[in-house]
Parts: structure tokens; C-alpha cells; sequence
């Protein structure tokens, strides 16, 4: 059986403390949160590589809150390219970034754009904002930013 390919999957809050979404190219119905596969380096190096890539924006612009205790693992539905006969699919761990800019510092097409449009979103609204299938991945991550958001 082939192993599960390391993923990070990134929380990013804003300044109003509303979460990043990205819909992604070439699929409107399809919203998430930035993520990645594992390259070289720390996995806190990797979550702001993606973060830096994925939004288009300095990394000087983002900072890394914490390492969520929150897991996913999954199989592929239908493996990409990059997968097959490597990967069956992701294990992943979330993060919670900060964003430290505004809006215009986002620039999408900055690289090789994965997101048309983002939004910000309220924690308790992004479950029902996103791709069904990534719902149940979502949950403990976005159960532990809630806490972390009523705790101060």
C-alpha cells in the first residue's frame, strides 16, 4: 500500500480574526484553506512557504500562531498526477497563521495561481462555505481556533 504524502494545512486569520478561503482556479464551487504538500525543511518552514505561495504575499506578512493538535488523514478519490504511484493520499497537520497585512498584499497570481478569489470568513461560517468533502477534515482545527478566539 502506498503512504499518505505529509500535508500542511493553514488557518490563516486576519487582523479581524476572520479566516482566509480560497476558491480555487478553475473550480467556483470549490472553497478550502491554503495547503500543501511537504517539501525540504521544518514543517513550520513548509507552512509558510505554502502561505507565501498561495497567497502571493511576503513572508515577512505572515506568522506562524501555533500548531494545531487537530490530524486528517485521507485517500484520494481520484489521485493527481503528482500522486500516482507514489502518494494515496495526505496526512495532514493544521496551522494557525497570522496574516499581518491587508488585503492588496494579496496577489493570487503572484506564482502559479491555486486560488482565483478568496474570502474572509468568521470561524463558525467556514464549515458551511467549503468544499463537502474537506468538512470533516475542517472540524477539529476550526473547533480549536474557536476556542483559541473565545479565550481572548
Amino acid at each position: 500500500m502506498l503512504p499518505l504524502r505529509p500535508n500542511v494545512c493553514l488557518l490563516i486569520v486576519n487582523k479581524k480574526r476572520l479566516l482566509f478561503l480560497g476558491q480555487r482556479t478553475g473550480e467556483k464551487a470549490v472553497w478550502q484553506f491554503p495547503q500543501g504538500g511537504v517539501e525540504e525543511g521544518s514543517l513550520e518552514d513548509n507552512a509558510l512557504r505554502e502561505a507565501h505561495e498561495e497567497l502571493g504575499v511576503d513572508r515577512h506578512l505572515l506568522r506562524i500562531v501555533q500548531k494545531l493538535n487537530a490530524t486528517h488523514e485521507y485517500d484520494f478519490a481520484n489521485p493527481p498526477d503528482y500522486a500516482r504511484g507514489r502518494w494515496r493520499g495526505q496526512a495532514q497537520t493544521f496551522w494557525l497563521l497570522e496574516f499581518l497585512g491587508e488585503d492588496p498584499d494579496i496577489q493570487l497570481s503572484r506564482f502559479e495561481p491555486e486560488f482565483a478569489d478568496f474570502a474572509w470568513c468568521p470561524s463558525e461560517e467556514v464549515l458551511r462555505r467549503v468544499e463537502e468533502r474537506r468538512r470533516t477534515g475542517y472540524e477539529a482545527a476550526l473547533q480549536e481556533v474557536f476556542t483559541l478566539f473565545s479565550k481572548g
